[in-house]
């Protein structure tokens, strides 16, 4: 099967011939996107994650390297027949309203009028604009401007959506709408490759994390492979007794509480003495797993505490 976005050793050196300074954006990084995948590209400021963007979309080019875009060159045109990509700043004509913005890069994708007229509404209805059609975008929020900037990525019916921070500007139940999306097109064999800064969300919704940093790859890999589980189990109760506190601390547990209820973490070779303690004591034991690490936690690892994920 054709991977979706293939990088062979890509290098992308800046050039600044009156400074005689060269800054190197890439260096030899290769990764795979198998088709359907939901991939998360993750990186610090200046980690070459832009660069990395631009080179797939066929906006710059690579000095060294190999780049395949649904099996053609990028910049190809039945390459970019297939994409559909929302960038991190983009502007649209305040004046027009989603209608006829979405009529006018129909147009540009070369759809037909038949085709755009019956594909516009079912487009508003999807990201949620339903209602506001009409309204001139120059009074939309900022979220539902950025609503309607997936709604233009997906006007081609790309099989390739790049979305650059999707979720900028939006309120949490946005967040969700977008999260939705984004998963919808995964499940009509669609491949999402998306940046963006909120480590916990992409954790939801991809299958693939790739992370740079510094021109270089740092990570690659399905996200269970990254995460994997650790050798700590995790029991949820409904509550844990004060007494038990100590034989607990005794035998490495962490303990952490909200209002409705406890989680013990601790080494998975007591995780039975420990549940059987617990329900002895009258606590209701509602979990029990294998603790899992986290994509911010592992982020941080391989980028450290100066890593911002934006």
């Amino acid at each position: 099967m054709t991977p979706a976005i293939e990088f062979r050793e890509v290098t992308k050196v800046y050039r600044r011939r009156l400074r005689g300074e060269e800054i190197a954006a890439l260096t030899n990084v290769s990764f795979e996107v198998a088709p359907a995948e939901v991939c998360a590209f993750l990186g610090p400021n200046g980690a070459g994650k832009t660069t990395s963007i631009s080179i797939l979309m066929g906006f710059i080019y690579a000095d060294y390297g190999e780049i395949r875009v649904l099996g053609y060159p990028p910049g190809d045109v039945r390459a970019k027949q297939g994409i559909g990509f929302l960038p991190e700043n983009f502007a649209f004509y305040k004046y027009m309203t989603a209608r006829k913005l979405l009529k006018f890069h129909a147009q540009l994708a070369g759809l037909a009028p038949g085709e755009t007229e019956e594909l516009i509404p079912k487009l508003i209805e999807k990201v949620k604009l339903s209602g506001y059609e009409g309204l001139k975008i120059g009074k939309y929020s900022r979220g539902m401007v950025q609503r309607l900037g997936i709604a233009q990525a997906l006007i081609s019916n790309p099989q390739l959506v790049v979305l650059d921070e999707p979720t900028s500007g939006l309120d949490p139940a946005g967040r969700k709408d977008v999260r939705d999306t984004i998963l919808a097109l995964k499940a009509e064999g669609k491949t999402v490759f998306l940046s963006s800064h909120i480590l916990s969300e992409v954790e939801q919704i991809c299958d693939r994390v790739i992370i740079v940093n510094r021109g270089r790859l740092v990570r690659a890999g399905t996200l269970r492979e990254m995460l994997g589980t650790s050798e700590q189990a995790e029991i949820v109760v409904d509550k844990a007794p004060e007494q038990l506190e100590p034989i607990l601390a005794g035998l490495g547990a962490k303990i952490s509480r909200d209002a409705a209820r406890t989680v013990i973490t601790a080494a998975s070779c007591h995780k039975r003495e420990i549940a059987e303690m617990l329900w002895n004591a009258g606590s209701d034991v509602i979990s029990m797993q294998p603790a899992r690490n986290s994509l911010e936690e592992l982020f941080f690892q391989l980028i450290g505490d100066g890593g911002n994920p934006a």
